[in-house]
């Protein structure tokens, strides 16, 4: 239990880094762009280390199948993740996507038998709240409620295919070993990313005919319901902003280094600890992306916004620690 809670929060510090500097690069060059560089990245890296480490590749149908469907449906995933945190807020939409754990730790107990405690399920009802809270604002005036932000549905499809993809890949890993089903998973999760991006290309469908990108984030949400402050932020935010806006494809190959220590740690934690642990440590990483949302995006929630990422949190610690 202990190694697959360490593992998994290994794995969520690198995703939540990661998706602060997919933020950046992802309002320069597009969601699905973005998603096939970091998903390419990572496919390289650990075939290439399987490659040279020897490390067979499954020979069951079956487990090649599963492997595989979970390699197709994360790619769903991604693509609509790192869409979501282009158009943002991430403040919101990161903490959206972590409840993939609590999803993908109900599909693990009814896919493959595992028995949560109580107090876990009510973390995972939490969390849930949490999603609504956070992901909805109500319109003043008795208009009718919607997103918080343009991201927040291209989310909500994400964490769906996570919570798949996770429960697809967790019986290969256990059969075949965390390398070799890995290995398959990220050559159909890259493959299908490319395609997609060709598609897209073919299609017409680049930066300049999505919503205007600018070196910097949209305005942050319900900002008239808050105090103001300085346009941009801090002096040390701009900087910040400036360097890192400025190199997206740097940033793309940076963040697809650590998509694959993440991924290591979170294959491995699946082969030597319950999934639903393993998934549920494995979201906390939008502690890192939501501090990055309101310090260096100057993304501003309103109170009942933060008091649903508050849900959200406070339901992943349950399940994680109980």
């Amino acid at each position: 239990m202990t190694s697959g809670l360490a593992l998994g929060l290994m794995a969520a510090a690198m995703w939540g880094t990661l998706d602060v500097l997919v933020a950046f690069a992802g309002r320069r060059v597009g969601g699905v762009t973005s998603a096939t560089a970091v998903v390419g990245t990572s496919c390289l890296l650990i075939v290439g280390y399987g490659l040279a480490t020897g490390a067979p590749f499954p020979t069951d149908p079956n487990a090649i199948l599963l492997a595989a469907a979970s390699g197709a449906v994360s790619s769903v995933g991604f693509a609509c993740f790192y869409t979501a945190l282009r158009l943002g807020p991430v403040s919101v939409v990161s903490p959206t996507v972590a409840v993939y754990g609590g999803l993908a730790s109900l599909l693990a107990v009814v896919v493959l038998g595992e028995r949560p405690a109580p107090v876990q399920v009510a973390g995972a009802v939490a969390a849930t709240v949490g999603i609504a809270v956070a992901g909805i604002t109500i319109g003043r005036g008795g208009r009718r409620p919607s997103f918080s932000g343009p991201g927040v549905p291209f989310a909500l499809v994400s964490l769906v295919a996570w919570s798949v993809s996770i429960v697809l890949l967790a019986q290969p890993i256990r059969e075949a070993g965390w390398l070799g089903a890995s290995m398959v998973a990220r050559i159909v999760n890259a493959g299908t990313l490319v395609a997609l991006y060709l598609v897209v290309r073919r299609r017409g469908i680049v930066p300049s005919d999505m919503p205007p990108l600018a070196p910097e984030p949209e305005p942050p949400i319900d900002l008239e319901a808050v105090s103001p402050s300085p346009a941009g932020g801090t002096a040390g935010g701009r900087r910040i902003r400036d360097r890192l806006g400025a190199h997206p494809y740097a940033l793309l190959v940076t963040a697809g280094f650590l998509e694959t220590f993440g991924f290591v740690a979170f294959a491995y934690g699946l082969q030597v600890a319950p999934a639903w642990l393993v998934s549920l440590a494995s979201s906390l990483g939008p502690t890192v992306t939501v501090t990055a949302g309101v310090l260096l995006f100057h993304e501003r929630p309103r109170p009942v916004q933060w008091a649903g990422i508050g849900l959200v949190f406070a339901g992943i610690g349950l399940v994680a620690l109980g």
